[in-house]
């Protein structure tokens, strides 16, 4: 796309400040809703090399179809559902494609706050961003963060499990109030109660902001639709157009568990944490977005990328070197692998897509698994130490027979 075009695109994005938007009712929350049926009929669509089924240690997980051979490329995911880059990084990294280029700042832009490596990257970004709400509301987002960077105190969330869970729901109860009292009040007084977030509630509210874009592009397709649903057999993820896979996408992270309340037990100030992210992310959202946005929707998108984002991480070019953290995204259809220490299965990060192919032959009805990042070299307690931050302990055989011999 033309620099002239994008321009003319981007001529009536400007940054909004809300001012008499009616708060969203709970009629009015978009609930994205699958019975078991259809669930399990999406699930079954994702490849035609697996199925995916429950597990016999619990949740779900993906089983060969078929004889695979190794190298076989099992399935390709195009875009992330939601992703972010950290704040030391934004200007580094590449907002569509993740590209580094060994620190330096990235060249092309929007707005002067999103970067780009290159002109096509920003192109396509602008096309992807079909009614420029997605550039808005991030560079919305960058002009609060400013305003609002600063040290949480979590002084009055208590650290013991069962005093938590007591006020848990009050918290949250507080939030909705802050909201009723926020919007009522005239724009120049509602910096008073802004909330505070630091650089790593930053990367949450990028993620949110994306993975909202998404719903809402999705809703919106879906009411100007006005062909029939297709009633036969569901295409394989694969064979769909690049806009239906990001559908797809978007209903298989509705299936996605949320570790939301899992992650607080383990770090009780993330409590203060979330309930920012929501002030912050309710202060910024236009109001096409509204129908997705409740104190519950944004803890479930949050609560489902803790244990189900990929992480973007630096290059490595030689034995030994530190890999720097860049950000994550979330591939609602390739969650849905489970991990082992002795996996099979092996993800490669092209851009911002991954493709998920077969390490050695596997035999019909075996697991398909990947490494949530454990190299396999370190003792069975260090990869049990890692793992759980996923709230996950690996019962693989490699793991099962160290800890016999421990």
């Amino acid at each position: 796309m033309p620099t002239s075009e994008i321009n003319s695109k981007l001529a009536d994005v400007r940054i909004f400040t809300q001012t008499t938007e009616s708060l969203p009712t709970p009629q009015n929350i978009v609930q994205h809703t699958m019975t078991k049926a259809e669930e399990d009929a999406l699930l079954q669509r994702i490849s035609p090399f697996f199925s995916v089924k429950k597990t016999a240690y619990g949740g779900r997980g993906c089983f060969a179809s078929q004889k695979i051979a190794e190298g076989t490329s099992l399935l390709n995911v195009d875009l992330p559902v939601g992703s972010s880059v950290v704040r030391p990084f934004r200007k580094e990294v590449c907002t569509w494609c993740f590209h580094y280029d060994n620190g330096r700042s990235m060249k092309f832009r929007l707005v002067d706050k999103i970067y780009f490596c290159s002109d096509d990257c920003r192109s396509n970004f602008v096309a992807y961003d079909f009614d420029g709400s997605l550039t808005t509301t991030l560079c919305a987002a960058e002009d609060l963060y400013v305003k609002c960077a600063g040290e949480m105190s979590d002084k009055d969330v208590p650290e013991n499990e069962n005093e938590l869970s007591k006020v848990y729901d009050e918290q949250w109860k507080s939030v909705c109030e802050w909201e009723a009292r926020v919007f009522r009040m005239k724009p120049s007084k509602r910096p008073l109660h802004h909330p505070t977030v630091t650089a790593e509630d930053y990367a949450e509210i990028r993620y949110v902001v994306s993975t909202l874009h998404n719903m809402s592009r999705c809703k919106k397709q879906a009411c100007e639709d006005e062909e029939p649903a297709n009633s036969g057999e569901m295409p394989y993820l694969s064979d769909l157009s690049p806009f239906a896979r990001i559908e797809f996408e978007v209903k298989a992270f509705d299936i996605l568990q949320s570790s939301e309340m899992d992650k607080v037990k383990r770090y009780p100030y993330l409590l203060v944490s979330y309930m920012n992210i929501y002030k912050f992310i309710r202060l910024i959202c236009p109001e096409s977005w509204l129908p997705f946005v409740s104190p519950q929707s944004i803890r479930d998108i949050i609560g489902r990328n803790l244990t189900n984002a990929f992480g973007i991480w630096s290059p490595v070019t030689q034995e030994g070197e530190e890999r720097e953290f860049f950000g994550f995204g979330v591939y609602p259809s390739a969650s849905f692998f489970n991990h082992s220490c002795s996996f099979n299965i092996r993800k490669v990060r092209t851009g911002a897509s991954y493709e998920f192919i077969a390490s050695r032959d596997i035999l019909p009805g075996e697991e398909l698994c990947i490494s949530y990042g454990i190299n396999g070299d370190e003792s069975v307690a260090q990869r049990r130490e890692s793992l759980r931050e996923w709230f996950f302990t690996c019962g693989c055989t490699k793991c099962t027979t160290e800890s016999e011999n421990v």
